[in-house]
């Protein structure tokens, strides 16, 4: 069962005087194997995260699978919360406001205003950009000629939020995008979603997209379900565009295919 995208969901049960008034208080983090780190989200009531795992492990009821740690913070009157909740709303409103914004990013039908701080702390590509003497710096004027308006608005708002919205855009556009500006955690964000939606009709786009932008986690998955799905992907007009266009990437899925 390797190389496979794990989701996990969690519901609770509130006795009717115990249930908080807003489930947005209730904060879980969950860790696999003591490295990746997620904060499940919260939709419909119920709060869920998804991990790329490469193998399992032995429980101590000696059968295989995978170890989660949890934690769960139910106070809802937490001082760390509010101080977050705070920062997080004034970088809201800057965001959604834009007071005092000092660059543009310039489109062929559209411009975007932001904080150059804001952005720089958020992508070491613009970072750089702004720190030295390019021509952006001093024009305070960005021209964005390979990423469409809606999904550079949707990696800025990330940088500000931490909320990429993955609902309301492209996400293959968006993980192209993170990987171009340096955004590791957004192209992770948008690796596992892409994964969760595979289909016989995107495999092989997806499998495409994650070799030109480096995501290891949306290679492996794809391969996974082009793998169990291999003879209906094989019979598909793309399939025969992926072996002539990339041979090499053609060959690894085949070698799934074959060994599993």
């Amino acid at each position: 069962m390797g190389d496979e995208i794990i989701d996990l969901a969690i519901i609770f049960v509130f006795a009717p005087a115990r249930k908080p008034p807003n489930l947005d208080i209730i904060v879980i983090q969950v860790s696999l194997k003591n490295k990746f780190h997620q904060k499940m989200k919260l939709k419909n009531s119920k709060w869920t995260a998804a991990f790329y795992a490469d193998e399992e492990e032995y429980m101590p009821c000696g059968k295989r699978g995978y170890n989660f740690e949890i934690i769960i913070d139910l106070a809802s009157d937490s001082s760390e919360r509010n101080k977050t909740k705070h920062v997080l709303d004034h970088l809201l409103k800057l965001w959604n406001e834009k007071p005092l914004a000092d660059v543009t990013f310039k489109f062929k039908s559209k411009v975007i205003k932001a904080h150059m701080m804001i952005v720089s702390s958020g992508s070491p590509v613009f970072c750089a950009m702004f720190q030295n003497d390019f021509r952006e710096k001093l024009e305070r004027t960005v021209e964005i000629q390979d990423i469409q308006p809606n999904v550079f608005e949707h990696l800025l708002r990330y940088i500000y939020t931490g909320d990429a919205d993955l609902d309301n855009v492209d996400v293959g556009g968006l993980l192209a995008a993170s990987e171009k500006y340096g955004m590791d955690s957004l192209k992770e964000e948008c690796s596992l979603r892409l994964s969760q939606d595979l289909n016989v009709e995107n495999a092989i786009r997806n499998l495409v997209l994650a070799h030109l932008h480096n995501s290891p986690t949306l290679h492996q998955s794809t391969l996974e379900f082009i793998s169990k799905n291999s003879k209906t992907i094989c019979c598909r007009a793309d399939w025969m565009e992926l072996i002539k266009n990339y041979p090499e990437l053609s060959f690894v899925a085949v070698k799934k295919m074959v060994m599993g």
